[in-house]
């Protein structure tokens, strides 16, 4: 290939196709990327480089290149800088005599910009669900607050004045939970190393836990963001003693794959398991129903997943896989 400087400093790929859909010029981004020789890269056609699901978009692409003139298509591809999701352009090239001579484009990486648009996609479907919820949950406490202020101001017994208390730190609560999960539902963009044994002892402490106990046995170390960790283990800590009880064992280990918290109570009947980290569900008379999605939707923002299992003592489990962001161990290893 002859030398190009100016498409060798681009930091998209540049391309050009014969009519056959074969490469016969590239700059040095592309064999960068895919730490290929010219000889190898030379002849290559389209999809060779692309993931095998995205590979027949790619050649519907060339097609229309062809038929139309040009084409946009996303595809993604494993290079040294890991998966590359990129956007493909295309142009059909024409001699001076008419011939189609073949096509050229450009590959850039889009990966971060389609990140941050299913962030904000992701937020936006969030918050209009949050709606849905306040207006629907706020309601019954405001009527029963509504209610009883009317009584009140007709006969002036103090009890109804208990009653509206009630009501309204209930709507507290509500809220509260709801502006917990639209700020911690962000993507954690500022980690650090976080040991999951020194997050657990620290929300426990901030949880009234009466006369449970706590069971730490793991060393592992995450890159997280240590307040949403913690908010985290607090709401697991909390739902166990309201649902198992003052005496409950809650454990925090190490998996293959992460860490589980569990407790030794009854467990959650299988029923009802697929619907435990929805918004509004609750098993708890005085429960919001916010506490396992608060803890779903700090788990997502960190990249990772939660599971509901049984524990060993058939109590309730759940799984959290972390990897790859796990790091190391918190005594060094």
């Amino acid at each position: 290939m002859p030398d190009t400087p100016a498409l060798n400093a681009l930091d998209d790929v540049f391309y050009v196709y014969d009519e056959r859909g074969h490469l016969t010029f590239w700059n040095d981004r592309l064999t960068d990327l895919f730490d290929l020789t010219d000889e190898q890269i030379d002849g290559m056609r389209p999809a060779e480089f692309f993931v095998e699901a995205d590979r027949p978009a790619v050649e519907r692409a060339v097609e229309r290149i062809f038929e139309e003139g040009e084409t946009v298509v996303e595809a993604r591809a494993d290079t040294t800088d890991g998966r590359i999701r990129f956007e493909l352009t295309g142009r059909k090239l024409i001699g001076t005599d008419g011939r189609v001579l073949g096509f050229c484009g450009i590959g850039r990486d889009v990966t971060e910009r389609r990140e941050r648009e299913r962030q904000v996609e992701a937020q936006n479907d969030r918050l209009t669900h949050f709606a849905t919820i306040l207006a629907h949950d706020l309601r019954n406490p405001l009527a029963v607050a509504t209610g009883y202020l009317d009584r009140y101001l007709i006969d002036g017994e103090r009890d109804h004045v208990e009653r509206i208390t009630e009501s309204l730190e209930r709507i507290e609560r509500i809220v509260e939970d709801v502006l917990t999960v639209a700020i911690h539902g962000q993507a954690v963009t500022d980690s650090q190393r976080v040991a999951i044994d020194d997050a657990a002892r620290t929300a426990w402490e901030m949880v009234d836990t009466d006369s449970a106990h706590l069971d730490v046995r793991t060393t592992l170390v995450v890159d997280a963001d240590e307040s949403r960790v913690q908010r985290l283990f607090e709401n697991l800590f909390r739902n166990a003693v309201d649902h198992v009880g003052p005496s409950v064992t809650v454990s925090v280990t190490r998996t293959d794959t992460g860490f589980a918290v569990a407790d030794d109570g009854p467990g959650i009947p299988t029923a009802m398991r697929e619907r435990v980290f929805d918004p509004g569900f609750t098993r708890a008379e005085e429960g919001t129903g916010f506490g396992l999605y608060i803890v779903r939707t700090i788990a997502e923002a960190h990249g990772w997943t939660v599971a509901l299992a049984t524990g060993e003592d058939g109590g309730s489990r759940f799984e959290f896989t972390t990897t790859p962001v796990v790091t190391l161990d918190n005594d060094g290893s």
